[in-house]
């Protein structure tokens, strides 16, 4: 069967009430993973396996009641979105792995998730300027380093981290609350679109789904599942950020967490991780360590042979950092900024990047020199 055609069996089953992804599992199970045996079981066959509610079974074996497959296809083409089944290249690999994995996701943008390089930055909507600041700085210099940012597109710090990879010209994943062709919340609009353009914008709901309680909850988990590690900025001790870092924690994934002033409300969330065993981040390094940055793992997220420096600094930026250091012979990072008209705080990431590859080294006493092996 095409991977198109199973893809809308997955589509079904996504869409019918009573069937959840634990639900799912359970059918998966029995039928061995063949999905058109799902389709083509009785209703007592269905209600006979252990798990699988009689509402479930009914809704299955007469889903065309339930579920509009073609206005769906017709709402898929007009928002120019797609879904992706478990079985899909593009589901992301770290989801599946969880217990009670989406059946599929609904996908609006370009990016390939089928990766393990995801980091998912959350916080609290009522930031302060200290949490924004950090969520976006963290957000562009990983994203620098070749890491997809995802968060929620809440507004706060997951607006600020989609923000801080959109400005290093990285990947972004916003999963949302909602369908993917519903922006919420609505001050997001442009942010939206960026987002769509550079990344992707992931829903497990179906399309014209609204956001509300019951399904922020549910997105967390997401989050939380397709990332293998996950940092929390500013949170109160009952916001949506730390139902994501329980969750984490459940899933087996890292969380790091940034601490801030005690007397902030914002702080407590962040602080009870950090006490209970949470990895305490302030800096970027304190980050690298905390994956385990090993230079293979920065340079080609594990394939096999590692490249030569020349062929691996493909990026302009780093290339114009490499041409100017092979002419100067040694220059500071004042100096390089200037000569090159770029931010520093843009060159220290790129920079570090370097160092990591042996391409550039850095002396006692602050100068870049161009290392060639």
């Amino acid at each position: 069967m095409g991977s198109e055609k199973e893809n809308l069996l997955w589509m079904i089953l996504n869409g019918l009430p009573e069937v959840g992804p634990v639900t799912f599992r359970r059918l998966r199970e029995r039928f061995s993973g063949r999905i058109r045996d799902i389709f083509s079981a009785s209703y007592d066959e269905l209600a006979s396996i252990g798990g699988i509610s009689c509402v479930a079974a009914e809704h299955i074996v007469h889903w065309e009641n339930y579920f509009n497959l073609m206005q769906e296809q017709e709402k898929l083409a007009a928002t120019h979105s797609k879904f992706i089944g478990q079985r899909d290249k593009n589901y992301p690999a770290l989801l599946k792995e969880i217990y009670d994995a989406p059946i599929g996701l609904y996908a609006k943008g370009k990016l390939d998730l089928s990766r393990n390089n995801c980091i998912a930055i959350v916080g609290t909507r009522k930031a302060t300027v200290y949490g924004l600041k950090i969520a976006r700085d963290f957000a562009r210099e990983l994203a620098t380093l070749g890491f997809i940012i995802v968060s929620g597109m809440a507004l706060g710090i997951d607006s600020a981290a989609h923000e801080g990879a959109l400005a290093a010209e990285g990947k972004t994943v916003a999963v949302l609350g909602s369908g993917v062709d519903i922006i919420y919340p609505h001050e997001n609009k442009k942010l939206y679109a960026k987002i769509v353009e550079n990344g992707t914008v992931l829903s497990e709901f179906p399309l014209g789904r609204k956001a509300d309680k019951i399904t922020f909850p549910i997105r967390n988990r997401v989050i939380a599942g397709m990332c293998s590690h996950a940092i929390i900025i500013e949170s109160n001790d009952g916001g949506g950020s730390m139902i994501t870092a329980h969750i984490a924690n459940e899933y087996g994934r890292s969380v790091m967490a940034v601490p801030g002033r005690v007397d902030q409300s914002t702080s407590r969330g962040c602080h009870e991780l950090i006490r209970n065993g949470a990895t305490l981040v302030s800096c970027l390094d304190h980050i690298l360590e905390e994956l385990d940055y090993s230079r293979q793992r920065l340079l080609n997220f594990g394939e096999a042979k590692f490249p030569f420096p020349d062929q691996v600094a493909m990026d302009p930026v780093e290339r114009r950092i490499i041409d100017f250091l092979r002419e100067k012979g040694m220059a500071s990072l004042d100096e390089i900024s200037e000569a090159l008209a770029i931010p520093t705080y843009h060159l220290i990431s790129r920079l570090q990047l370097l160092e990591l590859r042996q391409t550039v080294q850095c002396d006692g006493s602050g100068n870049y020199v161009y290392h060639k092996n």
